[in-house]
């Protein structure tokens, strides 16, 4: 393995470039951050760290099929599971002395310590190019920095290591974005007999366009900020999935429906846990890739009430 990627013999001069202001631009940057949010540059040389040729695990997931076999030729897939993702990370980290080198090993050790009981645990791994695009996954240390000693493999001021990370949830993360609508009670009237109120609803949108900008589907976390005295309807036209609850909210009062895997809460600003509230066959539903047809409607609202949507963007590669 090689102490710093640095080719032999000058490269080849690259092919003619064909699109006018093409641009191959600048490497991307590869920072862990460690559970205890210390950040570990590990692409920058000018501060004694590289990423060496050879990283796996930035593109497509692994899957596993499931499938059924029969007497017949072939086999009838039934579905696909993503599993958890294996990350390969071949880094150098070298300093001015043997002293200050074991130093820098010590702290990246901690850095990348899996165990939550010594005060590690997952890090999140981000891959930022230099357009500003970003894309993040949480991992946790496997195997790695156990050696061996010497060799290529170490000096007396540098080190190699072949890291290998297991993310749990195997999708790259965007920069979450949010959504929010300010809701006012809707009154109609029937004339010419006497005013009467026929209907008390904020439509958010029925038939709106709500877009996740992933490449597979992900999974918004929704709060409604009251006055609210009714039900709430979030209908996702695209997947025909529906989410239904029945509440009362004083102004000011929220309640958050987060649809997240492994979380799946309906809960209150004091943290109490409203999941009852949920109509019988509501689903807990995610946005599918692209542009999502949606239905929102809320009943009861009065001044000051809120809808806010949170989405974190799941990506398959980096």
């Amino acid at each position: 393995m090689p102490i710093v990627y640095m080719p032999a013999e000058p490269p080849e001069p690259p092919p003619d470039v064909l699109v006018p202001g093409y641009s191959v631009g600048r490497p991307p940057r590869v920072t862990w951050t460690s559970a205890a949010g210390e950040d570990v540059p590990l692409s920058d040389i000018g501060r004694g760290y590289a990423v060496l040729e050879g990283a796996r695990g930035l593109a497509m997931p692994t899957y596993q099929l499931y499938q059924s076999d029969s007497l017949l030729d072939g086999t009838v897939i039934r579905g696909t599971r993503t599993e958890a993702r294996e990350l390969f990370l071949p880094i150098y980290l070298e300093d001015e002395t043997r002293q200050t080198v074991l130093e820098k090993r010590r702290a990246l050790a901690q850095a990348f310590n899996p165990a939550a009981a010594d005060g590690g645990g997952d890090g999140v791994l981000t891959i930022a190019e230099d357009t500003g695009q970003k894309r993040r996954i949480s991992a946790r240390y496997v195997s790695g920095m156990d050696g061996p000693e010497g060799g290529s493999d170490t000096g007396m001021d540098w080190a190699t290591y072949g890291l290998t990370l297991l993310a749990a949830q195997p999708y790259w993360e965007r920069d979450p974005i949010t959504m929010r609508w300010s809701l006012e009670p809707v009154t109609d009237t029937w004339l010419p007999i006497l005013p009467v109120q026929v209907r008390d609803s904020g439509v958010v949108g029925e038939g709106m366009t709500i877009t996740n900008p992933g490449t597979v589907r992900s999974w918004p976390v929704w709060t409604i900020t009251g006055p609210l005295d009714g039900t709430a309807i979030m209908r996702n036209l695209s997947t025909d999935q529906s989410t239904e609850f029945t509440s009362t909210l004083a102004a000011g009062e929220t309640i958050t429906i987060d649809t997240r895997p492994r979380r799946k809460t309906v809960r209150d600003g004091t943290g109490a846990n409203r999941f009852a509230e949920l109509a019988l066959g509501s689903v807990l539903w995610p946005l599918r890739p692209g542009p999502n047809t949606v239905d929102i409607v809320l009943t009861g609202l009065g001044t000051g009430s809120r809808l806010e949507l949170s989405l974190t963007p799941w990506d398959l590669t980096a």
